[in-house]
């Protein structure tokens, strides 16, 4: 068994973020969370619930669509609400690690900004691809 459970990949195939669960229970959910990569140019996406995320190690640096960069050292506390549409843009020291506890769903992923294939932006999600190695 790997430490890693799913990874979420750029559009070249590339990791760019490792999930392991840690709690999933009645529609909430407990993820530890290690980007690796950043998402991809002109890349925005939502989520399907509130969510609180709590940077525990190294940190990112975050686009919201239409607003700007967010730093997110860590220690940095925030709540991520379904429409917030954002991509990862840089790593700030090498791996960062996040707590992520996401509420029962409410919406739908959606998928903003040109940088997403046409045929993608439709379907309104993510892919989520189960793996069974261990990131490099």
């Amino acid at each position: 068994m790997t430490w890693w459970s799913e990874w979420v990949g750029s559009l070249d195939g590339r990791p760019t973020m490792w999930v392991t669960r840690l709690f999933d229970r009645w529609g909430w959910r407990i993820d530890l969370h290690k980007f690796v990569g950043c998402d991809d140019e002109w890349c925005y996406h939502t989520h399907p619930a509130w969510a609180l995320r709590v940077i525990l190690w190294g940190g990112y640096v975050e686009e919201v669509e239409g607003v700007g960069m967010r730093h997110w050292p860590p220690g940095r506390v925030g709540i991520v609400r379904p429409s917030l549409s954002h991509r990862v843009t840089s790593l700030r020291n090498g791996p960062a690690y996040t707590l992520w506890v996401r509420g029962p769903k409410v919406a739908r992923i959606e998928l903003h900004g040109p940088g997403w294939p046409r045929e993608m932006q439709p379907t309104m999600g993510a892919v989520v691809v189960p793996h069974s190695t261990e990131p490099v």
